[in-house]
């Protein structure tokens, strides 16, 4: 695989990311100019933070032999009003009931493995190029 991401412009705001192995199409909503025809980057990255979560938390349940079923996370998040960026992410955890108390901060814990969110953390530099 390489570390590449193809941005393919389409029809109208449509964009498509192409890899060697997926492709993720791009709209933006209708009060947007868009067709609301595929999620917006935003949803996109705030679906990757809460899929990364999601992944570290099932694999923890998977070494511990714990059950998944009745578990779900969702992400809620706020935008700031003057600059319209968002300034604050909420992951909240249901667990199915009976759920081992003596495992619910470790889960916790599990979330916060996710390599997107430390990336957020620690972000990297970011370059402009024309070629």
């Amino acid at each position: 695989m390489t570390n590449e991401i193809k941005i393919e412009f389409g029809a109208g705001k449509k964009l498509s990311a192409v890899s060697d192995d997926y492709c993720i199409d791009v709209d933006m909503p209708v009060s947007e100019g868009g067709e609301g025809s595929a999620p917006e980057p935003t949803h996109l990255f705030l679906t990757s933070l809460g899929t990364c979560a999601a992944h570290y938390a099932r694999m923890f349940c998977e070494t511990k032999s714990l059950p998944i079923e009745g578990l779900g996370l969702k992400i809620r998040y706020k935008f700031n009003e003057e600059t319209k960026l968002i300034n604050k992410v909420t992951y909240e955890l249901s667990i199915p009931d009976g759920f081992p108390e003596k495992y619910k901060a470790a889960l916790l814990r599990a979330l916060d493995l996710c390599p997107i969110k430390k990336l957020l953390m620690s972000p990297p530099a970011f370059q402009l190029e024309i070629v």
